[in-house]
């Protein structure tokens, strides 16, 4: 993806992005452009009107098509009207340059927008089994740094294009003040941009070291978040600071680096602009013998056009530096896009008739290569199940298999006869509950509503009474608009998996599992979430995944037992 490859990739998928917007941007540029040209293209008539030179200096077609002008429109050529008309020029240019800005300006915003949003849905849209060992770290680094490296790259693309059609105009000016002279100025700045031709090699690399360094980075600041309380527990926030702060002077200095030949670059421009000029000037007066009027609005258009191929090239050496982090963006999506989960949400959710089965279903941990085999479990419809077993025994697995999570490698799991990927909307029938319960920053309403689609307030309240959760809530100064903090800090053990309990049954599963769930639990907290569970006999199928059998006595009307990867029956207890 790097290279010209890469930049025409690039390029493809910024035209694709807006192309009405695209065709908007570059009128701005070719009329702002234009005004540009023809404002100098007045200098000359107007220095010879003002009496700074004679007006045989003066190139006699301009003066003869603007006398046509102004006659037409029934004013005299003086000098007035054309500084007059000079002010009315530059007034517009200004004008359709700050459109010309506004609509860059918007261009490379919404693009770096759909860029974020395209990706984010299809990790969304991706299969668990892709996530599996792959490091959140390195997303977080593509949808935030990665991209937005994009976007700086795709300000330059715009400012070259603009850039390039300002050079095109003064060049186009200077042509008709000096063919010869221009084409010395041509060819001494494409000699310049021939001798920086290496850096582009080093740009390009710097580029591709900045990302890998970014998504060390980012990996490093997601398991210092995630592993923030058992950091502190031992002490060992100083080691991760010194980590982090490793990581990031790696970051710096990739960024120095490219700073650095970006400014050495702009260097040798301005001292060759410089030699450049002074030829130019030498050239006009011993060869070319250049009337003065001409020569002083050949070096102000060439004291211009040199510094744009000094833009160009910056601007070049940017996109190429860019290019990684597309590439990035690019392969991530790809692999999303390929890896893409049939599992639909917006389904309407499956029934679940009499049973659920596995048959010779078995599945390959691709990190741990551990193998769950089961041969012909069946799991009946409204029964409270029990699936126990020792830790690293498999049951996990089984609940992925369960909930279409992962594909079985050989065999089949199916719901009353039809198999998983064959029911899209199968998941929109499960509600999930793991051992560490996901709580959002926000409201008591808000985790409510939560993967819930509006439910009535009248519901909120019956979830609420079914988890044990409704008189704790009520006595609440702010009831259901109680701030419940970070990850509900504000909230107990017992209160975060009754809260988690309500906001499942708001979904009206077909099938309820709680993976460890009450493992953490204190007595009473275990009492009342064993009583919510046990209220639910015969409505719903649930799923109790524990190790331990004696704490879900009197709860469970059956049993799977999971031992060394090998899936027992279903028995009835």
């Amino acid at each position: 993806m790097t290279g010209k490859h890469g930049f025409f990739a690039y390029l493809s998928e910024f035209l694709r992005f807006d192309p009405k917007a695209t065709k908007r941007a570059a009128f701005f540029n070719l009329a702002a452009a234009a005004g540009e040209g023809a404002g100098l293209m007045l200098l000359l008539p107007i220095l010879s009107l003002a009496g700074v030179f004679d007006r045989s200096a003066a190139s006699p077609p301009w003066l003869h098509a603007l006398k046509k002008f102004f006659a037409a429109f029934g004013i005299e050529l003086n000098l007035g009207s054309a500084l007059m008309l000079f002010v009315v020029l530059v007034f517009l240019q200004s004008r359709l340059a700050l459109y010309r800005d506004i609509e860059a300006q918007s261009l490379q915003r919404r693009f770096g927008d759909s860029l974020r949003k395209r990706l984010y849905a299809a990790i969304a849209a991706s299969r668990w089994s892709f996530h599996l060992g792959r490091h959140s770290g390195e997303i977080i680094g593509v949808l935030t740094s990665e991209v937005q490296r994009i976007v700086t790259g795709t300000h330059f693309l715009l400012r070259s294009f603009t850039v390039s059609l300002l050079s095109l105009a003064y060049l186009y000016v200077a042509i008709r003040l000096s063919a010869a002279l221009t084409l010395i100025a041509i060819v001494a700045g494409l000699a310049l941009w021939l001798v920086l031709r290496h850096s582009n090699r080093s740009a390009r690399q710097g580029g591709g070291l900045l990302s890998l360094a970014n998504q060390k980075m980012f990996s490093q600041i997601q398991e210092f978040l995630t592993s923030m309380k058992l950091i502190k527990s031992h002490g060992e926030e100083e080691g991760n600071v010194e980590r982090f702060g490793s990581e990031v002077e790696k970051v710096s200095n990739r960024f120095s680096e490219y700073q650095l030949l970006h400014s050495r670059v702009q260097a040798f421009y301005r001292v060759g602009g410089a030699a450049t000029l002074a030829l130019l000037s030498f050239a006009a007066v011993s060869w070319f013998k250049i009337p003065a009027a001409k020569l002083l609005v050949s070096i102000a258009i060439f004291a211009r056009v040199m510094p744009f191929f000094a833009e160009l090239q910056g601007g070049w050496k940017q996109m190429l530096y860019m290019l990684p982090a597309f590439a990035a963006w690019k392969s991530l999506l790809e692999e999303c896009e390929a890896n893409r989960d049939p599992h639909q949400s917006g389904i309407e959710p499956v029934r679940i008739g009499a049973e659920i089965s596995f048959v010779s279903a078995n599945y390959r941990h691709p990190q741990s290569h551990h193998l769950l085999s089961t041969e012909n479990l069946l799991i009946p419809a409204r029964k409270t199940t029990a699936v126990v077993g020792p830790s690293g025994s498999g049951k996990t697995t089984l609940l992925d298999l369960l909930s279409g999570l992962v594909v079985p490698d050989s065999g089949e799991v199916s719901v009353d006869g039809i198999p998983l990927e064959r029911l899209p909307g199968w998941r929109r029938s499960i509600a999930y509950i793991p051992q560490e319960t996901l709580i959002q920053n926000g409201t008591l309403r808000d985790n409510l509503v939560w993967g819930n689609s509006y439910p009535q307030e009248e519901e909120i309240w019956q979830a609420l009474e079914q988890a044990a959760l409704a008189e704790w809530v009520g006595n609440l100064p702010l009831g259901l608009q109680t701030e419940v903090g970070e990850r509900g800090v504000k909230l107990s053990g017992g209160e975060k998996q009754r809260l988690a309990i309500a906001r499942a049954l708001l979904r009206k599963p077909e099938l309820l599992i709680l993976d460890e769930a009450t493992s953490a639990l204190d007595p009473e907290n275990h009492r009342l979430v064993i009583d919510s569970i046990r209220a639910l006999h015969g409505r719903i199928t649930v799923l109790l995944v524990s190790h331990r059998l004696d704490e879900l006595s009197g709860l469970i009307e059956g049993m799977i037992r999971v031992v060394n990867g090998k899936v027992g029956n279903w028995e009835a207890v």
